[in-house]
C-alpha cells in the first residue's frame, strides 16, 4: 500500500473532543494516530461530523481547526486547515497521553 501522506504520522491515544457551532456543541473522540497535518479519531458509537470543527486535545493544550476526510463507522480521519508542528515529535511525550513512531496496522477484517 503506498502512503498518501505528506508528512510522518504518530500512534497516540489521546482523549480529545471535536468542538463546534460555535464552541456550543461538544464530541468526546479518541486521538489513535496523528501527524502535522491530520489525525485519526475514533468515537464509541458511529456518528457523523460535522464539515469543519476544532479537534481539542486538552492534556496536551492542542487545538487545530479540522475537516473530516473519511470515515469507517466510529473510526475518522481529519485533516488540518493548518499544519502543526513539533508537539508529535517523540521527545514531548510526557503527560496525558502516548505518542509512539507509527507502524502499519493490520486490520483483522481485511486479512485473508
Amino acid at each position: 500500500m503506498q502512503e498518501r501522506r505528506s508528512s510522518k504520522r504518530w500512534g497516540a491515544y489521546f482523549k480529545a473532543r471535536i468542538v463546534f457551532n460555535n464552541r456550543s456543541s461538544v464530541l468526546d473522540c479518541t486521538v489513535r494516530d496523528i501527524s502535522d497535518t491530520g489525525a485519526g479519531i475514533s468515537f464509541a458509537g458511529i456518528l457523523p461530523l460535522p464539515k469543519e470543527f476544532e479537534l481539542e486535545i486538552p492534556a496536551r493544550g492542542f487545538r487545530a481547526h479540522a475537516r473530516p476526510i473519511w470515515n469507517r463507522g466510529a473510526n475518522h480521519g481529519v485533516m488540518f486547515w493548518q499544519k502543526t508542528k513539533a508537539w508529535t515529535d517523540a521527545t514531548r511525550t510526557h503527560g496525558g497521553g502516548r505518542v509512539i513512531p507509527f507502524k502499519r496496522r493490520i486490520d483483522p477484517d481485511t486479512v485473508a
